[in-house]
């Protein structure tokens, strides 16, 4: 986790069942400097010093918190940006840039990172994202495992 100052308030939530990769850089909001003001330097950080009245919160553009989906594979060395949602079963490749969200089973990777291809059919994703495999109890999961492993989505299905 990079710039991320407790004044900012950001969050980054993982959900179950991640892969997270050595490297792996989530960039938070104090990253970021405002665009618009004719400086990018982040003044109203040293409100202290140069009391001008504004608070921490406006020395950066704000793009919200980082969410990271469940069953998500984030690649080595990936960088995921403030504000950015990566979607169930997604995978991030090896040193993607993620700048903008990322639909559930996607793979996404280069810089900025683009969607190469869904992980399943349509109809294959909307089911799995109906069942939630995740959030079922430890001893359901366990006995899913070969199900999951070996890709038997009809027998995982008729688990549901």
């Amino acid at each position: 986790m990079l710039y991320h100052s407790p004044i900012s308030g950001d969050r980054l939530r993982i959900g179950k069942f991640c892969s997270i990769a050595c490297g792996a850089k989530f960039l938070f909001n104090s990253a970021n400097h405002i665009l618009h003001s004719l400086s990018t330097y982040p003044f109203p950080l040293f409100y202290e010093a140069w009391e001008h009245g504004l608070s921490p919160r406006e020395a950066w553009d704000n793009k919200g918190d980082i969410a990271i989906g469940s069953d998500v594979w984030i690649g080595y060395e990936a960088v995921i940006l403030a504000g950015v949602t990566i979607g169930d079963g997604s995978v991030i490749g090896t040193r993607a840039v993620v700048t903008r969200n990322v639909p559930p089973y996607t793979i996404v990777g280069g810089t900025p990172a683009r969607p190469i291809r869904g992980r399943f059919p349509r109809e294959r994703i909307d089911a799995l994202l109906e069942m939630k495999w995740w959030d079922w109890p430890a001893g359901r999961i366990s006995a899913a495992i070969p199900l999951i492993q070996s890709g038997n989505f009809e027998a995982l299905k008729a688990m549901f």
